[in-house]
């Protein structure tokens, strides 16, 4: 099987044993791998042909993007393991169309600036930017920091080009915004982390570049009094709500203690939140918003980035996210979504539950 993969992609571009070792660990540590061997294909020709020729053999496969996951997604045991890292190209931007074809391994930060060249973004952003690939964030349906005006990556999506598990191309590259033929058969990819096929290619939505930002970092008395922050700067500001980020007392303890260089400007409690809008003149909104907000109780303190290294700071912080987590091992990492207006409940319930749980076993949560 290893002789024939050799064949179609290149004898360069099949790793076995120690040169693996790039391979053998994913971001966090906690989920080493052993694959049998690394492809690194070129094209989506020879991605069909080695999958066959893995089908062929009676072999598995897992797919690797970045290697940027947090809970073993990528965990080779055994198996072919195929990096796209190989299919980097940005095949074209349409700036009238607000589109780009993008193939699987494109780097996020590549295709941000891409789209910024035509004054456009594609609006997906999180703390691996600069390592996730565009085929991984499709794989897990990634929501990033702007998923509460944008959505989630299946809401950017408009076409993908996937290798099923036979080695056939299912060629679902349209380039619609708006497509009534038929079955969406997009939607069973984009979130299925590679179970029903390899997805080589995708058209992707971009937006217009906001003209400007307004960025704040603020404490509130609780997640109920948050949600309330979250519909008043909706209002104030016709929906420019980009970035809305949680984050408890732990966390920022934690910060403090791990990224000193991350000063936070203002009195922390047990509700911090990072707020960003975009658009024309957003300062004003927020600004007056949070002013009327803290007459009512509802924030207790807030400080406005007034430059863009400010703004830069804020974003570090909330972007350290996952850095902060690792600190303390062992770690069972989770992405749990509940509606919005049952997150305090949810959260209330779920401390409690863990303490009993875990009740003489860790000496804090």
């Amino acid at each position: 099987m290893i002789d024939a993969i050799r064949a179609i992609v290149g004898p360069s571009h099949v790793l076995e044993g120690a040169d693996c070792a790039g391979y053998s660990r994913d971001w966090t540590g906690v989920y080493p791998s052993e694959p049998l061997c690394v492809v690194r294909p070129a094209n989506t020709a020879e991605v069909a042909a080695v999958v066959r020729a893995v089908a062929d053999a009676g072999g598995a496969i897992v797919p690797v993007g970045g290697n940027t996951g947090l809970v073993g997604g990528t965990q080779a045991r055994g198996e072919v393991m195929l990096s796209l890292e190989r299919m980097s190209r940005i095949r074209t931007i349409k700036p009238d169309a607000r589109i780009a074809v993008v193939e699987a391994g494109v780097v996020l930060q590549s295709l941000h600036d891409a789209a910024d060249a035509h004054d456009l973004i594609f609006p997906l952003t999180f703390g691996a930017k600069g390592s996730a690939r565009i085929g991984g964030c499709l794989s897990t349906n990634a929501g990033g920091s702007n998923v509460v005006r944008y959505g989630s990556t299946r809401g950017l999506c408009l076409g993908l080009e996937v290798v099923l598990a036979s080695g056939e191309v299912l060629d679902m590259m349209t380039e619609l915004h708006k497509d009534n033929s038929g079955y969406d058969l997009r939607d069973l990819f984009i979130g299925a982390e590679g179970t029903l096929g390899i997805i080589t290619a995708a058209v992707v939505k971009l937006f217009p570049k906001p003209v400007g930002y307004a960025t704040a970092l603020l404490s509130a008395p609780d997640l109920g009094a948050a949600l309330k922050i979250l519909r008043a700067l909706q209002a104030a500001s016709g929906g420019a709500v980009e970035a809305f980020e949680y984050m408890p007392r732990n966390f920022m303890q934690r910060l403090a203690q791990h990224r000193p260089d991350l000063t936070v400007p203002l009195q922390t409690g047990d509700c911090t939140i990072m707020v960003e809008l975009g658009g024309s003149y957003m300062d004003a909104p927020l600004a007056e918003t949070l002013a009327s907000l803290m007459e009512d109780g509802l924030v207790l303190d807030a400080t406005l980035a007034a430059s863009e290294a400010q703004r830069t700071t804020i974003w570090a912080i909330r972007e350290a996210s996952a850095e902060i987590k690792f600190t303390q091992l062992p770690i069972v990492d989770t992405d749990v979504c509940v509606p919005l207006e049952k997150v305090a409940l949810f959260e209330a319930e779920v401390q409690a539950r863990l303490a009993e749980l875990w009740s003489g076993h860790i000496t804090k949560i």
